[in-house]
Protein backbone atom coordinates (compact mmCIF):
# COMPACT_ATOMS: atom_id res chain seq x y z
CA UNK A 1 0.00 0.00 0.00
CA UNK A 2 1.02 3.44 -0.88
CA UNK A 3 1.61 5.61 2.15
CA UNK A 4 2.50 8.95 0.17
CA UNK A 5 0.08 11.75 -0.27
CA UNK A 6 -1.04 13.27 -4.18
CA UNK A 7 1.60 15.72 -4.73
CA UNK A 8 4.03 13.55 -2.70
CA UNK A 9 6.92 11.48 -3.93
CA UNK A 10 7.73 8.02 -2.52
CA UNK A 11 11.03 9.28 -1.74
CA UNK A 12 9.27 11.93 0.70
CA UNK A 13 7.35 9.63 2.61
CA UNK A 14 7.97 8.86 6.34
CA UNK A 15 9.37 4.89 5.59
CA UNK A 16 11.50 6.39 2.87
CA UNK A 17 12.90 8.91 5.03
CA UNK A 18 13.41 6.50 7.87
CA UNK A 19 15.34 3.82 5.80
CA UNK A 20 17.16 6.67 4.24
CA UNK A 21 18.48 7.25 7.43
CA UNK A 22 19.39 4.12 8.35
CA UNK A 23 21.23 3.35 5.09
CA UNK A 24 23.05 6.78 5.47
CA UNK A 25 23.86 5.64 9.43
CA UNK A 26 24.61 2.14 8.42
CA UNK A 27 27.31 3.46 5.88
CA UNK A 28 28.77 5.62 7.72
CA UNK A 29 29.92 3.31 10.56
CA UNK A 30 31.04 0.16 7.96
CA UNK A 31 32.84 2.96 5.93
CA UNK A 32 34.44 3.91 9.27
CA UNK A 33 33.48 7.65 9.15
CA UNK A 34 32.17 6.88 12.41
CA UNK A 35 34.88 4.41 14.11
CA UNK A 36 34.78 1.59 16.72
CA UNK A 37 34.07 3.60 20.46
CA UNK A 38 32.44 6.65 18.32
CA UNK A 39 29.36 8.33 20.78
CA UNK A 40 26.52 9.05 17.86
CA UNK A 41 24.58 12.36 18.95
CA UNK A 42 21.04 12.23 18.87
CA UNK A 43 21.07 15.96 18.86
CA UNK A 44 23.44 16.09 16.45
CA UNK A 45 21.69 14.11 13.82
CA UNK A 46 18.04 15.50 15.05
CA UNK A 47 19.97 18.75 13.23
CA UNK A 48 21.96 17.89 10.40
CA UNK A 49 18.58 15.70 9.39
CA UNK A 50 16.00 18.22 10.47
CA UNK A 51 14.03 15.41 11.63
CA UNK A 52 12.79 14.37 15.45
CA UNK A 53 14.76 12.20 17.87
CA UNK A 54 11.57 9.35 17.45
CA UNK A 55 12.76 8.18 14.23
CA UNK A 56 16.59 8.70 14.79
CA UNK A 57 15.91 6.64 17.81
CA UNK A 58 14.39 3.92 16.23
CA UNK A 59 17.20 3.62 13.64
CA UNK A 60 19.45 3.82 16.27
CA UNK A 61 17.62 0.39 17.65
CA UNK A 62 17.70 -1.24 14.45
CA UNK A 63 21.56 -0.51 14.02
CA UNK A 64 21.97 -2.44 17.78
CA UNK A 65 19.52 -5.24 16.43
CA UNK A 66 22.20 -5.56 13.62
CA UNK A 67 25.14 -5.32 16.22
CA UNK A 68 26.42 -2.48 14.78
CA UNK A 69 25.99 -0.20 17.72
CA UNK A 70 25.26 -0.69 21.80
CA UNK A 71 23.07 1.47 23.74
CA UNK A 72 25.05 2.15 27.56
CA UNK A 73 23.65 4.21 30.29
CA UNK A 74 24.35 7.86 30.75
CA UNK A 75 25.96 7.39 27.46
CA UNK A 76 23.97 6.65 24.64
CA UNK A 77 24.21 4.80 21.57
CA UNK A 78 28.13 3.64 20.34
CA UNK A 79 29.71 1.74 18.22
CA UNK A 80 30.51 -0.97 18.14
CA UNK A 81 33.60 -3.39 18.16
CA UNK A 82 34.33 -6.61 16.70
CA UNK A 83 33.69 -10.25 18.32
CA UNK A 84 36.17 -12.46 16.45
CA UNK A 85 34.09 -15.41 16.91
CA UNK A 86 30.64 -13.41 16.02
CA UNK A 87 32.89 -12.30 13.27
CA UNK A 88 33.77 -15.91 11.80
CA UNK A 89 29.91 -17.06 12.66
CA UNK A 90 28.44 -14.37 10.41
CA UNK A 91 30.62 -14.61 7.82
CA UNK A 92 29.47 -18.89 7.74
CA UNK A 93 26.11 -17.78 7.73
CA UNK A 94 27.06 -15.95 4.53
CA UNK A 95 28.64 -18.56 2.95
CA UNK A 96 25.79 -21.29 3.65
CA UNK A 97 23.30 -18.52 2.08
CA UNK A 98 25.14 -17.48 -0.79
CA UNK A 99 24.51 -21.31 -1.72
CA UNK A 100 21.06 -20.84 -1.87
CA UNK A 101 21.03 -18.26 -4.44
CA UNK A 102 20.49 -19.94 -7.23
CA UNK A 103 17.08 -21.35 -5.45
CA UNK A 104 15.84 -17.74 -5.22
CA UNK A 105 13.48 -16.74 -7.77
CA UNK A 106 15.04 -13.13 -9.47
CA UNK A 107 13.83 -9.87 -8.19
CA UNK A 108 15.06 -8.30 -11.13
CA UNK A 109 15.46 -9.17 -14.79
CA UNK A 110 19.04 -10.80 -15.41
CA UNK A 111 20.38 -8.75 -18.27
CA UNK A 112 19.54 -5.54 -16.16
CA UNK A 113 21.40 -6.96 -13.04
CA UNK A 114 24.02 -7.92 -16.11
CA UNK A 115 24.18 -4.00 -17.53
CA UNK A 116 24.64 -3.20 -13.82
CA UNK A 117 27.75 -5.20 -13.20
CA UNK A 118 29.33 -5.02 -16.00
CA UNK A 119 29.53 -0.40 -15.32
CA UNK A 120 30.67 -1.41 -12.44
CA UNK A 121 33.61 -3.59 -13.67
CA UNK A 122 34.11 -0.92 -15.88
CA UNK A 123 34.62 1.23 -12.65
CA UNK A 124 36.34 -1.33 -10.63
CA UNK A 125 39.45 -1.36 -13.25
CA UNK A 126 39.71 1.92 -12.58
CA UNK A 127 40.91 2.14 -9.47
CA UNK A 128 44.17 -0.17 -10.29
CA UNK A 129 45.60 2.67 -11.36
CA UNK A 130 43.85 5.36 -8.91
CA UNK A 131 43.76 3.87 -5.44
CA UNK A 132 40.93 5.05 -3.38
CA UNK A 133 39.32 2.70 -0.55
CA UNK A 134 35.89 4.56 -0.64
CA UNK A 135 35.55 4.03 -3.81
CA UNK A 136 36.37 0.23 -3.71
CA UNK A 137 33.87 0.22 -0.47
CA UNK A 138 31.21 1.32 -2.71
CA UNK A 139 31.93 -1.19 -5.62
CA UNK A 140 31.52 -3.38 -2.94
CA UNK A 141 28.14 -1.98 -1.46
CA UNK A 142 26.95 -1.91 -5.41
CA UNK A 143 27.75 -5.16 -5.69
CA UNK A 144 25.82 -6.77 -3.14
CA UNK A 145 22.67 -4.59 -4.13
CA UNK A 146 22.76 -6.00 -7.71
CA UNK A 147 23.06 -9.38 -6.18
CA UNK A 148 19.72 -9.36 -3.93
CA UNK A 149 17.76 -8.03 -7.09
CA UNK A 150 18.64 -11.72 -8.02
CA UNK A 151 16.37 -13.04 -5.26
CA UNK A 152 12.62 -13.00 -4.86
CA UNK A 153 12.54 -13.87 -1.60
CA UNK A 154 12.37 -10.81 0.89
CA UNK A 155 12.89 -12.85 3.70
CA UNK A 156 16.40 -13.82 2.44
CA UNK A 157 17.39 -10.51 1.10
CA UNK A 158 17.03 -9.05 4.74
CA UNK A 159 19.19 -11.93 6.36
CA UNK A 160 21.62 -11.78 3.82
CA UNK A 161 21.80 -7.66 3.70
CA UNK A 162 22.16 -7.79 7.64
CA UNK A 163 24.91 -10.24 7.49
CA UNK A 164 27.15 -8.24 4.69
CA UNK A 165 26.86 -5.49 7.36
CA UNK A 166 27.96 -7.42 9.72
CA UNK A 167 31.00 -9.07 7.90
CA UNK A 168 31.95 -6.44 5.49
CA UNK A 169 32.87 -3.44 8.10
CA UNK A 170 36.13 -5.91 9.21
CA UNK A 171 37.52 -5.71 5.73
CA UNK A 172 37.00 -2.25 5.23
CA UNK A 173 39.03 -1.60 9.04
CA UNK A 174 42.32 -3.23 7.08
CA UNK A 175 42.03 -2.92 3.57
CA UNK A 176 44.22 0.48 3.76
CA UNK A 177 47.04 -2.02 4.57
CA UNK A 178 46.23 -4.79 2.08
CA UNK A 179 47.89 -5.39 -1.51
CA UNK A 180 45.74 -2.53 -3.60
CA UNK A 181 46.29 -4.21 -6.73
CA UNK A 182 45.25 -7.48 -5.41
CA UNK A 183 42.02 -6.74 -3.85
CA UNK A 184 41.16 -4.63 -6.74
CA UNK A 185 42.10 -7.79 -9.20
CA UNK A 186 39.92 -10.35 -6.89
CA UNK A 187 37.03 -7.69 -7.19
CA UNK A 188 37.38 -7.31 -10.52
CA UNK A 189 37.17 -10.82 -10.67
CA UNK A 190 34.54 -11.74 -9.00
CA UNK A 191 32.29 -9.35 -11.10
CA UNK A 192 33.69 -10.86 -14.50
CA UNK A 193 32.82 -14.29 -12.91
CA UNK A 194 29.32 -13.30 -11.80
CA UNK A 195 28.53 -11.52 -15.32
CA UNK A 196 29.77 -14.86 -17.11
CA UNK A 197 27.50 -17.13 -14.88
CA UNK A 198 24.23 -14.63 -15.59
CA UNK A 199 25.07 -14.49 -18.99
CA UNK A 200 24.59 -18.29 -19.06
CA UNK A 201 21.57 -17.82 -17.47
CA UNK A 202 23.04 -20.10 -14.24
CA UNK A 203 22.35 -18.05 -11.05
CA UNK A 204 22.93 -20.85 -9.03
CA UNK A 205 26.93 -20.78 -10.02
CA UNK A 206 26.71 -16.83 -9.34
CA UNK A 207 26.06 -18.25 -5.71
CA UNK A 208 29.16 -20.44 -5.87
CA UNK A 209 30.94 -17.64 -7.16
CA UNK A 210 29.89 -14.76 -4.42
CA UNK A 211 30.68 -18.28 -1.42
CA UNK A 212 34.22 -18.76 -2.94
CA UNK A 213 34.51 -14.71 -2.69
CA UNK A 214 33.25 -14.75 0.83
CA UNK A 215 35.66 -17.19 1.87
CA UNK A 216 38.63 -15.82 0.50
CA UNK A 217 37.89 -12.33 1.89
CA UNK A 218 37.82 -14.24 5.84
CA UNK A 219 40.94 -15.88 4.84
CA UNK A 220 42.35 -12.52 4.19
CA UNK A 221 40.70 -10.76 7.25
CA UNK A 222 42.05 -13.77 9.53
CA UNK A 223 45.21 -14.06 8.26
CA UNK A 224 45.73 -10.30 8.59
CA UNK A 225 44.87 -10.17 11.90
CA UNK A 226 46.66 -13.45 13.21
CA UNK A 227 49.83 -11.57 12.01
CA UNK A 228 49.54 -9.51 14.51
CA UNK A 229 49.38 -5.78 12.57
CA UNK A 230 46.09 -5.24 14.23
CA UNK A 231 44.57 -6.30 17.32
CA UNK A 232 40.98 -8.22 16.52
CA UNK A 233 39.50 -5.79 19.50
CA UNK A 234 40.35 -2.70 17.06
CA UNK A 235 38.00 -3.90 13.83
CA UNK A 236 34.95 -2.91 13.73
CA UNK A 237 32.08 -4.99 15.01
CA UNK A 238 30.27 -7.01 11.91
Amino acid sequence: MRTSTPGQSDEDTPRARFSNLHRNLRDRICLLRYPPGTAISEAELTREFGISRTPIRRVLQMLEVEGLVETKPNVGSIVTAVDLKALRDAFALRVKLSELLGDMSPAAEVKTVVERLTVLGSGCRSLLTKPDVAALCLVSHQLQNALLDLSGNSEYRLVTEALYFKTIRAYYTILPDLDWTMECLSQIEEITEIIISLEAQDVRAVGLVRRNHIVRTLSRIMSFLMAGSIHPQEVAAC
